[in-house]
């Protein structure tokens, strides 16, 4: 008997909590609350084997803390830890969870960080105690008539997402008590007026919406690959607080629009398979990171920007001292592939962009598969060869922002930058882990 099980717990930001998002030092202090941030679980049992995901209403999830949980969440289920992943929204006004010493795009709040903690710990084993049976399950993909998402690196070809994967579990009944949809745009809409309040974005807002038109009693939204999708309004242009919630609307409606054209099938036995894996990166000798440093204090053609490329620059003086005292700047990350059926999750730990995340869609052997982003760590962008081709160095002139940033704004969790191969890379690794299946 397949079963499922589903918690939540509404998260409590601190007053003037640092929100994570907009690039660094942006000192965006919590002041309230436009719409509630939640922590998740869901758990999935064959009979044999099961499956945790947890879900937080964030912007990134912490390879360290994921670490740490998975194994506490592991010993009092006891199950196996390759079988529990975490997975973040990718909302922009949630507070951080990266390391106080790295990422400045929100400094962590302490408490924040414990009440997170506490959080999952009580709804795993909430989501075990809620498990019931779920006699079918019925998947699909609906299409948008219109985009959700922008592609900001590059608006000429306007690659985006074209669809909604979406996943019902159904009870004997027929009630629907858990839909997972799956897309990539970034929660980037509750932005301008609602800069400095708590927001779980759009796809906060679609949840909801799912839950109060009675689709099903939860939902489980998971984060597509959005590297370079933003969202394709904001309350700044629409000058109002409701873009997200307006996207939120459409974005619903073409889910709920498909619902009738699902394929229905058994739930399925659950396997799952977790890799630490070291990614490509280029490494640089402290004498190499310190020429690239001053090469971007050389940029900015006024205050404001040679304040930011100077902050870039600091980082890279910080990375070469600790070269310096021999630490390794690499790249490990935990990449893994949850199957439950004919159903397959690959959990990216960072921000892929779509082109490669549609071609692991594409090339998956599973018929419904997933590809969930920011998940299990913070391993920022996974570019394109493309893209990476386009700014050979560090020192060249970046005509935009975008393109260039996700590149080369590897310095602020002090680690090392990506090889361009970073996305081949990635497809490779997920591929043999799902044949390992």
């Amino acid at each position: 008997m397949f079963k499922t099980g589903c918690a939540e717990i509404q998260l409590e930001v601190p007053l003037f909590a640092e929100l994570y998002g907009y690039g660094h030092f942006a000192c965006r202090r919590n002041t309230g609350v436009h719409e509630p941030l939640y922590c998740r679980a869901f758990s999935f049992f064959d009979g044999e084997k099961r499956a945790v995901i947890i879900y937080s209403d964030l912007c990134t999830t912490d390879d360290q803390f994921a670490r740490e949980l998975r194994a506490q969440i592991a010993t009092k289920l006891r199950m196996n830890p390759e079988g529990i992943a975490f997975v973040a929204t990718h909302t922009h006004s949630g507070p951080a969870l990266s390391s106080e010493s790295a990422d400045t795009s929100g400094i962590r709040n302490a408490d924040f960080a414990a009440h997170w903690k506490a959080a999952v710990l009580s709804v795993a084993l909430k989501a075990f105690e809620n498990e019931e049976e779920i006699a079918t399950v019925e998947a699909g993909a609906a299409p948008l008539e219109k985009a959700i998402g922008t592609n900001r690196v590059e608006p000429d070809r306007n690659v985006t997402d074209p669809a909604i994967r979406w996943m019902c579990f159904k009870r004997p009944d027929g009630s629907v008590k858990l839909i997972c949809h799956n897309h990539a745009t970034h929660g980037i809409a509750d932005n301008g007026p609602l800069s400095r309040k708590v927001s779980s974005d759009w796809m906060g807002a679609a949840n909801r919406m799912i839950r109060e038109q009675g689709i099903a009693e939860y939902a489980l939204f998971l984060q597509g690959p959005a590297g370079d999708i933003n969202a394709r309004t904001n309350c700044a242009a629409e000058k109002n607080e409701e873009a997200g919630r307006m996207l939120a609307a459409e974005y619903v409606k073409y889910l709920a629009a498909d619902l009738k054209n699902g394929t229905v099938t058994a739930p399925g036995k659950i396997s799952f398979v977790m890799r630490t894996c070291e990614f490509p990166t280029c490494r640089q000798t402290p004498e190499e990171l310190r020429r690239d440093g001053d090469s971007l204090r050389a940029r900015g053609r006024n205050d404001r920007e040679r304040e930011y490329w100077g902050i870039n620059a600091q980082r890279l003086d910080e990375m070469a001292l600790l070269v310096e005292k021999g630490f390794d700047l690499g790249a490990w990350h935990d990449l893994q592939v949850i199957r439950m059926g004919d159903a397959e999750f690959f959990f990216i730990p960072g921000e892929l962009y779509v082109e490669p995340g549609l071609e692991i869609l594409d090339n998956a052997s599973a018929k419904f598969p997933f590809v969930v982003t920011l998940a299990n760590g913070s391993g920022q962008y996974f570019f394109t060869e493309k893209s990476g081709l386009r700014y050979p160095e560090i020192s060249c002139t970046a005509e935009k922002l975008f393109g260039f940033y996700e590149i080369y704004g590897y310095m602020h969790p002090l680690r090392f930058k990506y090889q361009n191969n970073i996305c081949p890379f990635i497809i490779s690794k997920v591929q043999e882990l799902e044949k390992s299946l």
